[in-house]
């Protein structure tokens, strides 16, 4: 997959090949983008086309609403990744600023054909670019008509009763209910992090973890104990526990996310894990003594192999 950043200044002379073009902000890649992409590459294959996302960095309500905070499912680079194997062959990574936000929605879409040949566009119900998000579905259909291009609204996808969104996903996320947010992505929860030390006391009580840095950015779990599997990218996968939050035992701290993996896996210090969350099993606690609470993790890492055991895992 090709990356272009920055948006197109315009005019210029696009491509030839003929590009299938989706945009949004695609975070989670969960099963409502997937159905876009899934149709531009199936309108892109009989012309041998190109499918095209055109993303934001950052996320455009940072720059919308002032002062806000935006927890993402998928950082920039999990997000490349995932669009990737989604089958995207060109990825236009476009800041989002000012000045593109003042841009008018005909102006957005000139730009972008002044670098790619746009045969196609596929859209959702709630489509809008431009100023003010002033260019929604009637604008869409009107200029795809004059500019002759090929235009498919894709309807949203619904599951158990609720339409998929990020948003609800992130919410989903924010109450451990990892399950249905499996559900809404098509795939486990996962998130990328780099083992850095810690302070071994886990390996005193002999539980020995891999403590995670992740991207900053990053929405995490609720606090708790989940059933987790760690990836490295040399391949390999890691039946593991492992625990979010700021272990009150201790402190309480910073938050943390820590890594016990239920197969020794030999040192992992500086690897970068993907770590898949997939269940969650109870809420984060203080024990009445050290041996209470190495009881307790013996129990969750018993449940946690019962899990995956079912799971095939």
């Amino acid at each position: 997959m090709r990356v272009d950043f920055g948006m197109p200044l315009g005019p210029g002379l696009p491509e030839t090949t003929p590009h299938v073009l989706v945009v949004g902000n695609f975070d989670g890649v969960h099963l409502g983008h997937q159905r876009l992409l899934a149709a531009a590459r199936r309108l892109a294959e009989p012309e041998q086309g190109l499918v095209l996302a055109a993303t934001f960095i950052p996320h455009p309500r940072l720059v919308l609403r002032v002062g806000d905070e935006i927890a993402l499912l998928t950082p920039p680079e999990m997000r490349r990744r995932l669009l990737e194997e989604s089958g995207v062959d060109r990825l236009a990574v476009l800041p989002f600023d000012n000045h593109l936000r003042a841009l008018e929605p005909g102006d957005f879409l000139d730009r972008l054909r002044s670098r790619y040949r746009i045969a196609a566009i596929v859209a959702g119900p709630r489509f809008s670019i431009g100023r003010g998000g002033s260019g929604r579905l009637p604008f869409l259909q009107s200029y795809c008509q004059e500019a002759g291009i090929t235009l498919e609204v894709v309807p949203p996808v619904v599951v158990a009763g609720e339409e998929v969104s990020s948003s609800l996903i992130r919410r989903l996320l924010e109450a451990g209910r990892m399950e249905d947010v499996a559900a809404m992505l098509g795939r486990p929860f996962a998130l990328l992090g780099t083992v850095e030390h810690g302070d071994a006391r886990g390996q005193r009580l002999g539980f020995a973890t891999a403590n995670l840095r992740w991207d900053e950015g990053q929405a995490l779990p609720q606090d708790g104990v989940y059933v987790m599997t760690a990836m490295r990218m040399e391949g390999g996968v890691l039946p593991a526990v492992g625990s979010i939050g700021t272990r009150p035992q201790y402190g309480p701290g910073p938050r943390t996310l820590e890594v016990h993996c239920l197969q020794d896996p030999g040192s992992l210090y500086g690897e970068t894990l993907k770590v898949e969350i997939l269940t969650r099993l109870r809420d984060q606690a203080i024990f009445t003594s050290e041996a209470e609470m190495v009881e307790q993790i013996a129990q969750d890492a018993k449940a946690a192999r019962e899990h995956l055991s079912a799971l095939g895992l």
